[in-house]
């Protein structure tokens, strides 16, 4: 779609919800088309859901849910708004009668980090408390009916082993370093598919917990786009945002996080599993994207590594 045709999709999606005459402001953002809504001396978020990707609307709904259900922490979150119609999801169609999903959330006032070094220690330990608490939180949350989020489990890793596995296939890599690099990731996965999703250890998570995803405002820190949210472990979120961290970064991140919840007894067990997973996981991602496969060649000898490690670390 032009640039044109997701203004005028705004623009009618904005009626939904009684809002006229605002002002908008394209947002950057790669899952989804993004715009700042300014309107009657207040800000909103409005998303279209324009990924190749897309979550249907029970899925929307569904990450709103949870949403809606954190308001009542003492996080401050992005807070979903109901339409005209009380609905949390609207659908808008262009010219040609495809129709888009639509959300509007509250506007939380913070600028990103250009990069994670960027942050304080302080930053960081403020982060690892808010995830904490939504991993309390999460644990006490009642599943409503019909709700319908992605799973981290042991399929979903294995697709993005598979991806990765024949993109770089096509590559210079020599292919019996791959073939061992798959032994290892299908070992580590078989390894943690036989974990217990236990309530204290599996709930619903953030699942892309980066610097990217944070908003730092006269001190404070606020997390925004739950887009990714799903059901995984909660060492799996964990490792996520420390993946992008170095050694003192991390005991940063783990301070604020264990000063509101402990971390599990095996952590330093499982802690190489979870971060090779989440490796794996973002490359697997990364690479379906031609444009990022030098970057996805340039890490590979990291995940081979940690896959290495974790699989000595189990055995």
């Amino acid at each position: 779609m032009s640039d044109k045709t997701f203004l005028h999709l705004a623009v009618k999606a904005l009626h939904s919800y009684g809002l006229q005459n605002a002002q908008l402001t394209r947002l950057g953002g790669a899952s989804n088309t993004n715009y700042k809504v300014n309107v009657n001396d207040k800000s909103y978020v409005l998303r279209l859901h324009t990924s190749a990707v897309r979550h249907n609307r029970d899925a929307i709904s569904s990450e709103l849910a949870w949403l809606n259900s954190l308001q009542d922490t003492s996080l401050v979150l992005p807070k979903p708004i109901v339409n005209l119609q009380a609905e949390l999801v609207t659908v808008v169609s262009d010219d040609s009668e495809k129709e888009t999903l639509c959300t509007l959330m509250c506007w939380i006032e913070g600028k990103i980090p250009p990069t994670v070094d960027a942050m304080t220690d302080e930053e960081l330990a403020k982060t690892g408390s808010i995830m904490a608490q939504l991993h309390i939180h999460s644990q006490q949350f009642k599943i409503p009916t019909g709700f319908k989020r992605n799973t981290f489990d042991e399929g979903h890793f294995s697709a993005r082993l598979e991806v990765l596995y024949t993109a770089l296939s096509n590559t210079e890599f020599d292919i019996n370093g791959l073939n061992n690099f798959k032994s290892n990731a299908n070992h580590i996965i078989t390894y943690f598919a036989q974990l217990e999703r236990a309530q204290d250890r599996f709930g619903v998570i953030h699942a892309d917990f980066h610097s990217g995803n944070y908003l730092l405002c006269d001190g404070n820190v606020y997390l925004i786009d739950f887009d990714r949210c799903g059901f995984g472990f909660y060492l799996y979120d964990l490792t996520l945002a420390l993946m992008e961290l170095n050694e003192e970064q991390r005991k940063a991140f783990l301070h604020g996080y264990e000063t509101v919840k402990p971390l599990p007894a095996n952590y330093t067990n499982l802690k190489q599993v979870f971060l090779s997973l989440a490796y794996l996981d973002n490359l697997g991602f990364l690479i379906a994207n031609p444009d990022e496969l030098a970057g996805v060649v340039g890490e590979f000898p990291f995940v081979v590594e940690a896959f290495r490690n974790a699989v000595e670390n189990i055995a």
